[in-house]
């Protein structure tokens, strides 16, 4: 019997699999506020025949790439392992999602590029040490980081090219407004990708976190000028969880598009899904949304982001707000 759901079938009704996530556990050494991580079981782990089958499926299913999270992935006694054998079972592009902080760590980073992993994408708080440290409640988080980063830096590849480093942006009330220096700052590092993520309430567990949930009309100034920041260096930046009608048109080419990735995420507890049908993905829909020139295209809005600051931001286009502009979000494969 198949581990998992069937993926979405293609337009040649073959199964449409490119990635696939596997989250072996909700182990973390960081406490970040928000994440699920921190009100999950830690004790929910994948042992490693289970890791390997789910390595295995995913091949079985035309899957490429590998993307490999957590909680921390860097902190199992299986990661290199892990790596190893995506290697080995001919995964092409092998992600890490990580806090960064292992990789401070002397022989590290070396060690995982030998195993296998090519693609490293990073957490990114803040640019200043006392902000990261505390959205990420652990401190000296951001120094290891940056030790990290710099080892990261340093690594080759088997044909003597660079790890390809991206980051994940946290975007909250305590950090939106740096937005463009920090992707100014980690550009210069060499990071060539970036994803906004708007803080969620979702994964809150018992804490009342809605102080951190900023307002989408005061992050879109600083979000575009992020966007082109980046555009100027030869990066990209994709936002993810923002409706069309609260991104300017000239903009749009920094939507997220979760249905192209093809992507299936594994959780530890044989918990498989397409990342589209993700709790984090499912936006919801008012009445304005129904006259809508680009609601086909949209993904609406996350409710939990409703229920701090309502519904006064949406708004229904017209066919003359969007024009000649395709509504049509990037695809995290680039």
């Amino acid at each position: 019997m198949d581990p998992s759901p069937t993926p979405r079938a293609d337009s040649k009704g073959a199964a449409a699999m490119r990635w696939i996530e596997i989250s072996p556990g909700f182990a973390c050494n960081c406490r970040c506020s928000g994440c699920f991580s921190c009100s999950a079981d830690p004790n929910l782990q994948m042992g490693w025949d289970e890791v390997l089958r789910w390595l295995r499926y995913g091949r079985s299913k035309g899957a490429r790439d590998l993307w490999l999270s957590g909680g921390e992935p860097t902190i199992r006694r299986d990661f290199l392992r892990t790596l190893k054998a995506a290697k080995k079972l001919g995964y092409r592009r092998i992600k890490v999602q990580t806090n960064g902080m292992m990789f401070a760590y002397e022989t590290f980073a070396d060690r995982a590029v030998a195993a296998g992993m090519n693609e490293v994408n990073l957490l990114l708080k803040s640019l200043d040490a006392k902000t990261h440290d505390a959205l990420n409640r652990t401190p000296g988080s951001h120094k290891l980081l940056h030790d990290g980063l710099q080892r990261l830096r340093e690594a080759r590849l088997p044909d003597g090219s660079k790890v390809r480093l991206e980051g994940d942006i946290l975007m909250t009330s305590r950090n939106y407004q740096e937005l463009p220096e920090l992707v100014q700052w980690y550009c210069e590092q060499g990071v060539v990708h970036f994803n906004i993520w708007l803080f969620s309430l979702v994964d809150q567990g018992v804490r009342d976190l809605r102080r951190l949930v900023p307002k989408l009309r005061d992050c879109m100034p600083l979000m575009t000028r992020a966007h082109d920041i980046a555009t100027a260096h030869g990066a990209t930046l994709c936002s993810l969880n923002t409706p069309y009608c609260v991104v300017p048109p000239s903009h749009w080419q920094m939507q997220f598009d979760a249905t192209g990735m093809e992507l299936l995420v594994v959780n530890p507890g044989n918990q498989a899904f397409m990342l589209q049908t993700s709790s984090i993905e499912q936006g919801v829909f008012g009445p304005a949304c129904d006259r809508c020139a680009v609601r086909n295209a949209c993904h609406g809005i996350r409710s939990d982001y409703l229920d701090v600051h309502g519904d006064t931001e949406i708004r229904a286009l017209t066919a003359e707000d969007v024009g000649d502009r395709e509504p049509k979000g990037q695809v995290l494969d680039l």
